[in-house]
């Protein structure tokens, strides 16, 4: 896993909701708007053929970490 040491700024392509299980009244964990968001770092894994790239994001509440194909770096 890299941290950078300033973190960039991306472009968010979609919103992104999580939900709790049915047994916790689908209680909203986290909700990323579409739009800017910090990426904190990244980190890569190794399939077959190809190597994906996962960023760490921040929305201002939430850490979460989502595939590198949904975000756009600006910086």
């Amino acid at each position: 896993m890299l941290l950078y040491d300033k973190p960039k700024k991306a472009f968010l392509h979609n919103d992104l909701l999580a939900y709790e299980s049915e047994e916790n009244d689908k209680h909203l964990i986290y909700h990323f708007n579409k739009g800017y968001v910090t990426v904190l770092g990244e980190y890569q894994r190794q399939y077959d053929t190809e190597v994906a790239v996962t960023y760490i994001i921040y929305n201002g509440e939430d850490v979460i970490s989502v595939h590198g194909g949904i975000l756009r770096l600006v910086d």
